[in-house]
């Protein structure tokens, strides 16, 4: 009984994180691209939204979060540290 109450427990986290993310629109999130990052990570330069001194979101591709949190959705290639930007998402008031 308590493996039944655990894995209950499990699937209704899962179903939470799954469903706390389904805002991200399709044309900047496929698969796993998007996920939330700490604010202080994202920069504002002149050429954009900087993220990790590697990604650099042009004014076309940041939105406005729809959980008051900072959010970023890039292309990663396994076995490479480089990122295609796709689209940053930050709280309004930081926009």
């Amino acid at each position: 009984m308590r493996k039944l109450a655990c894995l209950l427990v499990l699937a209704q986290l899962l179903a939470n994180a799954a469903g706390a993310h389904s805002w991200y629109p399709k044309e900047c999130c496929n698969d796993h691209d998007c996920r939330p990052v700490p604010c202080a990570e994202l920069v504002r330069g002149k050429q954009g939204l900087g993220w990790l001194d590697r990604v650099i979101f042009n004014e076309r591709q940041i939105h406005d979060s729809q959980d008051d949190l900072c959010h970023v959705c890039v292309l990663s290639y396994v076995g490479y540290v480089s990122y295609i930007p796709v689209c940053a998402f930050i709280p309004r008031a930081t926009s």
